[in-house]
Protein backbone atom coordinates (compact mmCIF):
# COMPACT_ATOMS: atom_id res chain seq x y z
CA UNK A 1 0.00 0.00 0.00
CA UNK A 2 3.03 2.25 0.70
CA UNK A 3 4.43 1.81 -2.74
CA UNK A 4 0.50 2.58 -4.43
CA UNK A 5 0.73 6.04 -2.66
CA UNK A 6 4.10 6.73 -3.54
CA UNK A 7 3.21 6.19 -6.70
CA UNK A 8 0.08 8.29 -6.98
CA UNK A 9 1.07 11.13 -4.42
CA UNK A 10 1.14 13.32 -7.07
CA UNK A 11 -2.94 13.62 -7.08
CA UNK A 12 -4.13 16.01 -4.87
CA UNK A 13 -6.47 13.31 -2.94
CA UNK A 14 -3.38 11.46 -2.26
CA UNK A 15 -1.60 14.44 -0.63
CA UNK A 16 -4.28 15.02 1.43
CA UNK A 17 -4.07 11.05 2.27
CA UNK A 18 -0.43 12.03 2.93
CA UNK A 19 -1.30 14.98 5.57
CA UNK A 20 -0.78 13.01 8.27
CA UNK A 21 -3.31 15.77 10.34
CA UNK A 22 -6.84 13.80 10.31
CA UNK A 23 -9.08 16.25 10.62
CA UNK A 24 -7.72 17.80 6.89
CA UNK A 25 -9.22 14.39 5.98
CA UNK A 26 -12.65 14.97 7.56
CA UNK A 27 -12.66 18.76 6.02
CA UNK A 28 -12.27 17.20 2.26
CA UNK A 29 -14.52 14.04 2.66
CA UNK A 30 -16.54 14.29 5.84
CA UNK A 31 -19.89 15.16 3.75
CA UNK A 32 -19.93 11.69 2.43
CA UNK A 33 -20.23 10.81 5.75
CA UNK A 34 -23.63 9.23 7.30
CA UNK A 35 -25.91 12.34 7.84
CA UNK A 36 -29.16 12.97 9.10
CA UNK A 37 -31.27 13.37 6.15
CA UNK A 38 -32.21 17.01 5.49
CA UNK A 39 -33.71 19.24 2.99
CA UNK A 40 -32.30 17.63 -0.58
CA UNK A 41 -30.33 20.16 -1.98
CA UNK A 42 -29.32 17.93 -5.38
CA UNK A 43 -29.56 14.55 -6.75
CA UNK A 44 -26.94 12.64 -8.35
CA UNK A 45 -27.77 9.23 -10.24
CA UNK A 46 -30.32 8.64 -8.03
CA UNK A 47 -28.18 9.72 -4.59
CA UNK A 48 -29.59 12.66 -2.62
CA UNK A 49 -27.34 15.31 -1.59
CA UNK A 50 -29.02 17.12 1.72
CA UNK A 51 -29.08 20.35 3.19
CA UNK A 52 -26.32 18.40 6.21
CA UNK A 53 -24.25 17.35 3.41
CA UNK A 54 -23.54 20.84 2.24
CA UNK A 55 -23.18 22.26 5.57
CA UNK A 56 -20.59 20.07 6.57
CA UNK A 57 -18.61 20.34 3.39
CA UNK A 58 -19.15 24.13 3.42
CA UNK A 59 -18.03 24.47 7.25
CA UNK A 60 -15.17 22.31 6.73
CA UNK A 61 -14.05 24.15 3.48
CA UNK A 62 -14.00 27.86 5.70
CA UNK A 63 -12.19 26.43 8.20
CA UNK A 64 -9.75 24.73 5.91
CA UNK A 65 -9.57 28.23 4.33
CA UNK A 66 -9.27 29.84 7.48
CA UNK A 67 -6.30 27.86 8.65
CA UNK A 68 -4.52 28.47 5.19
CA UNK A 69 -5.16 31.94 5.21
CA UNK A 70 -5.93 33.14 8.20
CA UNK A 71 -7.23 37.11 8.44
CA UNK A 72 -7.13 37.01 4.89
CA UNK A 73 -10.71 34.95 4.86
CA UNK A 74 -12.73 38.19 5.36
CA UNK A 75 -16.33 38.27 6.18
CA UNK A 76 -16.45 40.01 2.01
CA UNK A 77 -15.61 36.40 1.15
CA UNK A 78 -17.57 34.82 2.79
CA UNK A 79 -20.13 36.30 1.81
CA UNK A 80 -19.30 36.66 -1.97
CA UNK A 81 -21.03 32.89 -2.67
CA UNK A 82 -17.73 31.39 -3.95
CA UNK A 83 -17.13 29.26 -1.12
CA UNK A 84 -20.86 27.96 -1.36
CA UNK A 85 -20.56 27.11 -4.72
CA UNK A 86 -16.99 25.40 -4.43
CA UNK A 87 -18.48 23.34 -1.35
CA UNK A 88 -21.57 22.16 -3.64
CA UNK A 89 -19.54 21.61 -6.74
CA UNK A 90 -16.96 19.51 -4.63
CA UNK A 91 -20.04 17.61 -3.28
CA UNK A 92 -20.77 16.66 -6.87
CA UNK A 93 -17.67 15.94 -7.98
CA UNK A 94 -17.23 13.40 -5.23
CA UNK A 95 -20.34 11.78 -5.72
CA UNK A 96 -19.94 11.12 -9.78
CA UNK A 97 -16.33 9.89 -9.19
CA UNK A 98 -17.61 7.37 -6.36
CA UNK A 99 -20.44 6.35 -8.66
CA UNK A 100 -17.63 5.87 -11.24
CA UNK A 101 -15.22 3.95 -9.49
CA UNK A 102 -18.37 1.66 -8.54
CA UNK A 103 -19.82 1.07 -11.93
CA UNK A 104 -15.70 0.19 -13.05
CA UNK A 105 -15.61 -1.80 -9.97
CA UNK A 106 -12.71 -0.18 -8.48
CA UNK A 107 -12.35 -0.86 -5.08
CA UNK A 108 -9.92 -0.31 -1.99
CA UNK A 109 -9.35 -3.49 0.12
CA UNK A 110 -9.90 -4.08 3.70
CA UNK A 111 -6.21 -5.06 3.79
CA UNK A 112 -4.77 -1.64 1.50
CA UNK A 113 -6.91 -0.10 4.70
CA UNK A 114 -5.15 -1.74 6.90
CA UNK A 115 -1.68 -0.86 5.85
CA UNK A 116 -2.50 2.82 4.74
CA UNK A 117 -3.84 3.40 8.81
CA UNK A 118 -0.87 1.49 9.91
CA UNK A 119 1.70 3.87 7.91
CA UNK A 120 0.14 6.97 9.05
CA UNK A 121 3.01 9.01 11.08
CA UNK A 122 0.30 10.24 13.11
CA UNK A 123 -0.57 7.11 14.70
CA UNK A 124 2.97 5.86 15.33
CA UNK A 125 5.62 6.02 18.24
CA UNK A 126 8.89 5.39 17.22
CA UNK A 127 7.93 4.26 14.13
CA UNK A 128 5.67 1.68 15.04
CA UNK A 129 1.82 1.13 14.61
CA UNK A 130 0.22 2.85 18.34
CA UNK A 131 -3.65 2.12 18.85
CA UNK A 132 -3.80 4.41 21.33
CA UNK A 133 -3.02 7.24 19.18
CA UNK A 134 -4.98 6.31 16.92
CA UNK A 135 -8.30 5.90 19.18
CA UNK A 136 -7.14 9.10 20.89
CA UNK A 137 -6.71 10.63 17.41
CA UNK A 138 -10.45 9.60 16.23
CA UNK A 139 -11.94 10.84 20.31
CA UNK A 140 -10.49 13.75 19.41
CA UNK A 141 -12.40 14.46 16.42
CA UNK A 142 -15.02 13.16 17.42
CA UNK A 143 -15.46 10.21 14.90
CA UNK A 144 -15.70 6.19 15.17
CA UNK A 145 -13.12 4.15 13.44
CA UNK A 146 -15.88 2.96 11.26
CA UNK A 147 -16.68 6.43 9.92
CA UNK A 148 -12.91 6.85 9.58
CA UNK A 149 -12.33 4.36 7.86
CA UNK A 150 -15.35 4.55 5.63
CA UNK A 151 -14.09 8.22 4.57
CA UNK A 152 -10.48 6.66 3.81
CA UNK A 153 -11.68 3.99 1.85
CA UNK A 154 -13.73 6.28 -0.09
CA UNK A 155 -10.99 8.90 -0.68
CA UNK A 156 -8.66 6.43 -1.85
CA UNK A 157 -10.95 5.22 -4.05
CA UNK A 158 -11.91 8.36 -5.61
CA UNK A 159 -7.64 8.34 -5.74
CA UNK A 160 -6.88 4.86 -7.79
CA UNK A 161 -10.09 5.88 -9.92
CA UNK A 162 -8.41 9.29 -11.06
CA UNK A 163 -5.01 7.75 -11.09
CA UNK A 164 -6.80 5.23 -13.69
CA UNK A 165 -8.12 8.42 -15.89
CA UNK A 166 -4.74 10.07 -15.70
CA UNK A 167 -2.29 7.05 -16.24
CA UNK A 168 -2.89 8.13 -20.32
CA UNK A 169 -1.70 11.72 -20.00
CA UNK A 170 1.66 11.99 -21.64
CA UNK A 171 4.06 15.48 -21.88
CA UNK A 172 6.08 15.79 -25.29
CA UNK A 173 9.05 17.55 -25.09
CA UNK A 174 7.80 19.80 -28.01
CA UNK A 175 5.17 20.79 -24.96
CA UNK A 176 8.06 21.03 -22.34
CA UNK A 177 10.07 23.60 -24.89
CA UNK A 178 6.73 25.49 -25.59
CA UNK A 179 6.53 25.83 -22.06
CA UNK A 180 9.85 26.91 -21.50
CA UNK A 181 9.24 29.63 -24.44
CA UNK A 182 6.48 30.79 -23.09
CA UNK A 183 8.00 31.80 -20.04
CA UNK A 184 11.52 33.15 -21.05
CA UNK A 185 11.39 33.89 -24.83
CA UNK A 186 10.97 37.77 -25.63
CA UNK A 187 10.61 39.56 -28.49
CA UNK A 188 11.07 42.72 -29.94
CA UNK A 189 7.82 44.13 -32.57
CA UNK A 190 7.98 46.98 -35.03
CA UNK A 191 4.38 48.88 -35.28
CA UNK A 192 1.61 51.07 -36.65
CA UNK A 193 -0.42 52.50 -34.53
CA UNK A 194 -3.33 54.14 -36.73
CA UNK A 195 -5.71 56.25 -34.35
CA UNK A 196 -9.18 57.96 -35.25
CA UNK A 197 -8.06 60.89 -34.45
CA UNK A 198 -5.68 61.26 -37.08
CA UNK A 199 -8.76 61.42 -39.62
CA UNK A 200 -11.21 63.99 -37.85
CA UNK A 201 -9.28 66.73 -39.53
CA UNK A 202 -10.44 65.07 -42.95
CA UNK A 203 -14.10 64.90 -42.04
CA UNK A 204 -17.11 67.62 -43.18
CA UNK A 205 -20.09 66.73 -42.12
CA UNK A 206 -23.33 67.98 -44.07
CA UNK A 207 -26.58 68.56 -42.30
CA UNK A 208 -27.35 65.25 -44.28
CA UNK A 209 -25.32 63.73 -42.93
CA UNK A 210 -26.32 64.69 -39.17
CA UNK A 211 -29.52 64.20 -39.95
CA UNK A 212 -29.09 60.61 -40.42
CA UNK A 213 -26.79 60.40 -37.58
CA UNK A 214 -29.50 61.45 -35.60
CA UNK A 215 -31.93 59.28 -36.87
CA UNK A 216 -29.93 56.65 -36.28
CA UNK A 217 -28.90 57.12 -33.35
CA UNK A 218 -31.61 58.61 -31.72
CA UNK A 219 -31.63 56.49 -28.53
CA UNK A 220 -28.86 58.59 -27.62
CA UNK A 221 -30.05 61.80 -27.72
CA UNK A 222 -32.92 60.95 -26.77
CA UNK A 223 -34.74 63.35 -24.07
CA UNK A 224 -36.39 61.02 -21.18
CA UNK A 225 -39.81 61.79 -19.67
CA UNK A 226 -40.32 64.56 -17.22
CA UNK A 227 -42.92 64.73 -14.51
CA UNK A 228 -44.12 67.71 -12.33
CA UNK A 229 -45.62 66.62 -9.00
CA UNK A 230 -47.99 68.41 -6.66
CA UNK A 231 -46.30 67.46 -2.74
CA UNK A 232 -48.09 67.74 0.40
CA UNK A 233 -45.92 67.59 2.96
CA UNK A 234 -46.34 66.63 6.59
CA UNK A 235 -43.07 68.10 7.93
CA UNK A 236 -41.78 67.11 12.00
CA UNK A 237 -40.35 70.52 12.52
CA UNK A 238 -44.68 71.83 11.62
CA UNK A 239 -45.44 69.57 14.94
CA UNK A 240 -42.66 69.61 17.15
CA UNK A 241 -43.47 73.02 18.82
CA UNK A 242 -46.93 71.51 20.21
CA UNK A 243 -44.73 68.74 21.99
CA UNK A 244 -44.24 70.11 25.74
CA UNK A 245 -41.78 67.47 27.50
CA UNK A 246 -42.36 67.38 31.10
CA UNK A 247 -39.65 66.90 33.74
CA UNK A 248 -40.22 63.35 34.24
CA UNK A 249 -40.27 62.73 30.79
CA UNK A 250 -36.92 64.38 30.43
CA UNK A 251 -35.23 63.01 33.21
CA UNK A 252 -36.56 59.18 31.76
CA UNK A 253 -35.25 59.93 28.46
CA UNK A 254 -31.97 60.45 30.06
CA UNK A 255 -31.30 57.55 32.40
CA UNK A 256 -32.40 55.55 29.20
CA UNK A 257 -29.93 57.15 26.93
CA UNK A 258 -27.11 57.59 29.60
CA UNK A 259 -24.60 55.85 27.16
CA UNK A 260 -25.37 58.38 24.36
CA UNK A 261 -24.24 61.55 26.55
CA UNK A 262 -20.34 61.47 27.10
CA UNK A 263 -17.89 63.83 26.99
CA UNK A 264 -14.23 63.05 27.53
CA UNK A 265 -14.68 59.38 28.73
CA UNK A 266 -17.40 61.31 31.55
CA UNK A 267 -20.84 60.95 31.61
CA UNK A 268 -22.44 65.02 31.37
CA UNK A 269 -24.93 65.59 34.42
CA UNK A 270 -28.73 66.17 32.58
CA UNK A 271 -28.90 69.77 33.26
CA UNK A 272 -25.86 70.45 30.47
CA UNK A 273 -27.59 68.12 27.51
CA UNK A 274 -31.72 68.93 28.52
CA UNK A 275 -31.65 71.34 25.62
CA UNK A 276 -30.39 68.50 23.20
CA UNK A 277 -32.83 65.76 24.93
CA UNK A 278 -36.03 67.76 24.71
CA UNK A 279 -34.64 68.95 21.07
CA UNK A 280 -34.82 65.34 20.37
CA UNK A 281 -38.16 64.44 22.20
CA UNK A 282 -39.80 66.98 20.08
CA UNK A 283 -37.97 65.87 17.03
CA UNK A 284 -39.35 62.26 17.39
CA UNK A 285 -43.16 63.24 18.56
CA UNK A 286 -43.17 65.50 15.47
CA UNK A 287 -42.38 63.25 13.54
CA UNK A 288 -45.17 60.59 14.79
CA UNK A 289 -47.50 63.41 15.06
CA UNK A 290 -46.79 64.00 11.18
CA UNK A 291 -46.72 60.18 10.30
CA UNK A 292 -50.42 60.16 11.54
CA UNK A 293 -51.95 63.34 9.48
CA UNK A 294 -49.99 62.12 6.33
CA UNK A 295 -51.77 58.69 7.35
CA UNK A 296 -54.78 60.25 7.85
CA UNK A 297 -54.68 62.57 4.85
CA UNK A 298 -53.97 59.78 2.75
CA UNK A 299 -56.78 57.66 3.65
CA UNK A 300 -59.48 61.00 2.72
CA UNK A 301 -57.76 61.71 -0.38
CA UNK A 302 -57.67 57.91 -1.75
CA UNK A 303 -61.81 57.46 -0.74
CA UNK A 304 -63.11 60.70 -2.51
CA UNK A 305 -60.11 60.81 -5.64
CA UNK A 306 -59.94 64.65 -4.71
CA UNK A 307 -56.46 65.45 -3.84
CA UNK A 308 -56.61 69.19 -4.68
CA UNK A 309 -60.72 69.55 -2.54
CA UNK A 310 -58.61 68.19 0.63
CA UNK A 311 -55.70 70.99 -0.07
CA UNK A 312 -58.27 73.36 -0.08
CA UNK A 313 -60.60 72.24 2.09
CA UNK A 314 -58.09 71.96 5.06
CA UNK A 315 -55.80 75.06 3.88
CA UNK A 316 -53.02 72.98 3.31
CA UNK A 317 -49.98 74.32 1.29
CA UNK A 318 -49.04 72.67 -1.65
CA UNK A 319 -45.42 72.36 -3.50
CA UNK A 320 -45.22 72.38 -7.21
CA UNK A 321 -42.02 70.85 -8.47
CA UNK A 322 -40.23 71.44 -11.37
CA UNK A 323 -39.99 69.07 -14.28
CA UNK A 324 -37.81 65.92 -13.84
CA UNK A 325 -36.36 62.85 -15.21
CA UNK A 326 -36.28 59.97 -13.24
CA UNK A 327 -32.10 60.13 -13.27
CA UNK A 328 -32.11 63.31 -11.70
CA UNK A 329 -34.88 63.87 -8.47
CA UNK A 330 -35.31 66.95 -7.04
CA UNK A 331 -32.67 66.90 -4.23
CA UNK A 332 -34.89 67.22 -1.13
CA UNK A 333 -36.88 63.77 -2.28
CA UNK A 334 -33.60 61.94 -3.17
CA UNK A 335 -33.40 60.31 0.39
CA UNK A 336 -37.00 58.65 -0.13
CA UNK A 337 -36.47 55.19 -0.92
CA UNK A 338 -38.01 54.01 -4.40
CA UNK A 339 -39.19 57.80 -4.87
CA UNK A 340 -38.39 57.58 -8.72
CA UNK A 341 -40.05 54.40 -8.81
CA UNK A 342 -43.28 54.99 -6.97
CA UNK A 343 -43.81 58.61 -8.68
CA UNK A 344 -43.46 57.56 -12.48
CA UNK A 345 -45.46 54.57 -12.06
CA UNK A 346 -48.44 57.35 -10.99
CA UNK A 347 -51.56 56.68 -13.07
CA UNK A 348 -53.53 60.25 -13.62
CA UNK A 349 -54.76 61.66 -10.47
CA UNK A 350 -53.87 59.27 -8.53
CA UNK A 351 -52.51 59.64 -4.86
CA UNK A 352 -49.87 58.08 -4.16
CA UNK A 353 -48.71 55.75 -0.70
CA UNK A 354 -47.67 57.52 2.18
CA UNK A 355 -43.70 58.44 1.48
CA UNK A 356 -40.77 59.77 4.04
CA UNK A 357 -37.63 60.64 4.81
CA UNK A 358 -35.98 61.69 8.00
CA UNK A 359 -37.91 65.30 7.93
CA UNK A 360 -41.39 64.26 7.71
CA UNK A 361 -44.18 62.45 5.63
CA UNK A 362 -45.14 62.75 1.85
CA UNK A 363 -48.60 62.66 -0.49
CA UNK A 364 -47.54 63.05 -4.38
CA UNK A 365 -49.73 63.52 -7.41
CA UNK A 366 -48.27 63.91 -10.99
CA UNK A 367 -49.23 67.26 -12.09
CA UNK A 368 -48.23 66.85 -15.82
CA UNK A 369 -46.38 64.56 -17.44
CA UNK A 370 -43.72 65.16 -20.74
CA UNK A 371 -43.49 62.32 -22.49
CA UNK A 372 -39.75 60.83 -24.05
CA UNK A 373 -38.75 62.68 -26.99
CA UNK A 374 -35.75 62.87 -29.76
CA UNK A 375 -34.94 66.55 -30.83
CA UNK A 376 -34.68 68.35 -33.38
CA UNK A 377 -31.44 68.88 -34.91
CA UNK A 378 -30.83 72.41 -33.99
CA UNK A 379 -31.19 71.47 -30.40
CA UNK A 380 -28.67 68.94 -30.36
CA UNK A 381 -26.29 70.04 -33.04
CA UNK A 382 -23.68 70.10 -31.20
CA UNK A 383 -23.53 66.68 -29.70
CA UNK A 384 -24.42 64.90 -32.67
CA UNK A 385 -21.42 66.19 -34.57
CA UNK A 386 -19.49 65.37 -32.08
CA UNK A 387 -21.05 61.90 -32.18
CA UNK A 388 -21.16 61.70 -36.04
CA UNK A 389 -17.19 62.88 -36.29
CA UNK A 390 -15.90 60.51 -33.64
CA UNK A 391 -18.39 57.40 -35.39
CA UNK A 392 -16.81 58.63 -39.01
CA UNK A 393 -13.04 58.78 -37.32
CA UNK A 394 -12.67 55.42 -36.37
CA UNK A 395 -14.69 54.07 -39.20
CA UNK A 396 -11.95 55.59 -41.96
CA UNK A 397 -9.09 54.75 -39.42
CA UNK A 398 -10.51 51.13 -39.45
CA UNK A 399 -11.08 51.11 -43.15
CA UNK A 400 -7.33 52.50 -43.34
CA UNK A 401 -6.22 49.19 -41.21
CA UNK A 402 -8.06 46.98 -43.03
CA UNK A 403 -6.59 48.30 -46.44
CA UNK A 404 -2.63 48.31 -44.91
CA UNK A 405 -3.17 45.01 -43.57
CA UNK A 406 -4.40 43.50 -46.86
CA UNK A 407 -1.35 44.65 -48.23
CA UNK A 408 0.95 43.51 -45.65
CA UNK A 409 -0.96 39.74 -46.55
CA UNK A 410 -0.04 40.47 -50.25
CA UNK A 411 3.80 40.42 -49.74
CA UNK A 412 3.94 44.31 -48.61
CA UNK A 413 6.54 44.69 -46.05
CA UNK A 414 5.14 47.07 -42.75
CA UNK A 415 8.10 49.12 -43.64
CA UNK A 416 7.03 49.80 -47.12
CA UNK A 417 3.05 50.33 -46.35
CA UNK A 418 4.23 52.85 -43.70
CA UNK A 419 5.99 55.17 -45.78
CA UNK A 420 3.35 55.15 -48.36
CA UNK A 421 0.92 56.49 -46.65
CA UNK A 422 3.47 58.30 -44.15
CA UNK A 423 2.31 56.37 -40.92
CA UNK A 424 4.85 56.73 -37.80
CA UNK A 425 7.11 53.36 -37.37
CA UNK A 426 7.98 52.38 -33.48
CA UNK A 427 9.45 49.69 -31.82
CA UNK A 428 8.25 48.01 -28.45
CA UNK A 429 11.36 47.10 -27.64
CA UNK A 430 12.12 43.08 -26.34
CA UNK A 431 9.08 42.13 -23.46
CA UNK A 432 7.88 39.05 -22.46
CA UNK A 433 4.50 38.60 -24.27
CA UNK A 434 1.99 39.16 -21.69
CA UNK A 435 -1.69 40.60 -22.54
CA UNK A 436 0.10 44.18 -21.91
CA UNK A 437 2.11 45.02 -24.43
CA UNK A 438 4.64 47.98 -23.88
CA UNK A 439 3.13 50.85 -26.07
CA UNK A 440 0.45 49.37 -26.77
CA UNK A 441 -1.36 48.31 -24.47
CA UNK A 442 -4.03 45.66 -23.33
CA UNK A 443 -5.04 43.01 -26.07
CA UNK A 444 -5.74 39.05 -25.69
CA UNK A 445 -5.98 39.01 -29.19
CA UNK A 446 -3.09 40.37 -30.47
CA UNK A 447 -1.09 38.46 -27.73
CA UNK A 448 -2.13 34.98 -29.08
CA UNK A 449 -1.27 36.12 -32.30
CA UNK A 450 2.09 37.00 -31.59
CA UNK A 451 2.63 33.53 -30.71
CA UNK A 452 2.41 32.56 -34.39
CA UNK A 453 4.57 35.00 -35.47
CA UNK A 454 8.48 33.93 -36.85
CA UNK A 455 11.16 34.61 -39.44
CA UNK A 456 9.35 33.21 -42.25
CA UNK A 457 5.62 34.50 -40.77
CA UNK A 458 6.59 37.99 -39.20
CA UNK A 459 3.10 39.54 -39.98
CA UNK A 460 -0.46 38.52 -38.49
CA UNK A 461 -2.72 38.35 -40.85
CA UNK A 462 -5.06 41.72 -39.53
CA UNK A 463 -5.15 44.88 -37.44
CA UNK A 464 -6.26 44.71 -33.84
CA UNK A 465 -8.22 47.49 -32.29
CA UNK A 466 -6.10 47.99 -28.79
CA UNK A 467 -7.10 51.20 -26.78
CA UNK A 468 -9.39 52.76 -29.67
CA UNK A 469 -6.57 52.55 -31.97
CA UNK A 470 -5.94 49.87 -34.88
CA UNK A 471 -1.92 48.53 -34.30
CA UNK A 472 -0.45 46.09 -37.28
CA UNK A 473 2.75 44.73 -35.85
CA UNK A 474 5.51 43.09 -37.57
CA UNK A 475 8.19 41.01 -35.43
CA UNK A 476 11.81 42.35 -35.63
CA UNK A 477 13.62 39.52 -33.82
CA UNK A 478 13.19 37.07 -30.74
CA UNK A 479 15.80 36.77 -28.05
CA UNK A 480 18.05 33.97 -27.86
CA UNK A 481 16.98 31.23 -25.34
CA UNK A 482 19.19 30.17 -22.76
CA UNK A 483 19.45 26.38 -23.63
CA UNK A 484 21.53 24.98 -20.56
CA UNK A 485 18.96 26.96 -18.58
CA UNK A 486 16.17 24.79 -20.06
CA UNK A 487 18.30 21.36 -19.95
CA UNK A 488 18.52 22.29 -15.74
CA UNK A 489 14.99 22.97 -15.63
CA UNK A 490 12.94 20.65 -18.51
CA UNK A 491 12.37 17.73 -15.44
CA UNK A 492 10.59 20.32 -13.25
CA UNK A 493 8.02 22.25 -16.07
CA UNK A 494 7.60 17.98 -17.42
CA UNK A 495 6.45 17.59 -14.37
CA UNK A 496 4.52 20.68 -13.78
CA UNK A 497 3.21 20.76 -17.04
CA UNK A 498 2.07 16.99 -16.40
CA UNK A 499 -0.07 17.72 -12.99
CA UNK A 500 -1.48 20.37 -15.00
CA UNK A 501 -2.54 18.19 -17.80
CA UNK A 502 -3.90 15.69 -15.14
CA UNK A 503 -5.59 18.05 -13.40
CA UNK A 504 -7.56 18.77 -16.68
CA UNK A 505 -8.35 15.70 -18.03
CA UNK A 506 -9.90 14.32 -14.79
CA UNK A 507 -11.83 18.29 -14.68
CA UNK A 508 -12.91 17.68 -17.89
CA UNK A 509 -14.03 14.16 -17.71
CA UNK A 510 -16.50 14.68 -14.52
CA UNK A 511 -17.97 17.65 -16.22
CA UNK A 512 -18.76 16.13 -19.62
CA UNK A 513 -20.32 13.55 -17.33
CA UNK A 514 -22.17 16.05 -15.03
CA UNK A 515 -23.43 17.63 -18.18
CA UNK A 516 -24.90 14.37 -19.67
CA UNK A 517 -26.48 13.91 -16.30
CA UNK A 518 -28.19 16.95 -16.35
CA UNK A 519 -29.14 16.30 -20.11
CA UNK A 520 -30.94 13.09 -19.00
CA UNK A 521 -31.63 14.51 -15.91
CA UNK A 522 -30.46 12.31 -13.56
CA UNK A 523 -28.43 15.40 -11.76
CA UNK A 524 -30.52 18.10 -10.52
CA UNK A 525 -30.21 21.26 -8.59
CA UNK A 526 -32.89 21.62 -6.08
CA UNK A 527 -31.72 24.68 -4.52
CA UNK A 528 -30.34 27.82 -5.71
CA UNK A 529 -26.81 28.90 -4.09
CA UNK A 530 -28.71 32.37 -2.76
CA UNK A 531 -30.96 29.62 -0.53
CA UNK A 532 -28.24 28.13 1.08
Amino acid sequence: MLELMRKHARNWIMKVLLGIIIIVFIFYFGSLGGLQQTETIATVDGKTLTYADFQREYNNMVEAYRQRLGDKVTEELLKGGRLKEMALDNLIYQTILLKQAAEMNIQVSDEEMRTFILSVPAFQRDGVFDDRLYQQALRYNKITAEEFEGIQKRAMTIAKLEDLVQGSVKVSDREVSDLYRLQNEKMNLAFVAISPKDFLGRITPSEKDLEGYLKEHGDRFRVAERIQLKVLAFLAKDYADMVKPSDGDVRDYYERHKSEFRKDGREQPLEQVRDRIVTEMKRVEGMYAASDRAKKAHDIIYQDEKFDGYVAQNRLAVQLTGFFPASDPPAEYRGIKDFEKTVFALKPNEISPVLSNDRGYFLVQVAERKPAYVPSLKDVEKEVRAGFLQAEARRLAAKEAETLAGRIKAGATLDQVAREKGWKIEETGFFAPTRTIPKIGESRELTEALWALSTKKPHPEQAFPVNDRFILVELKGKSPLDMTDFASRKESLQGALLQMKQRNIIRTWVEGIKTAMQKDKRLEIKKDLKEL
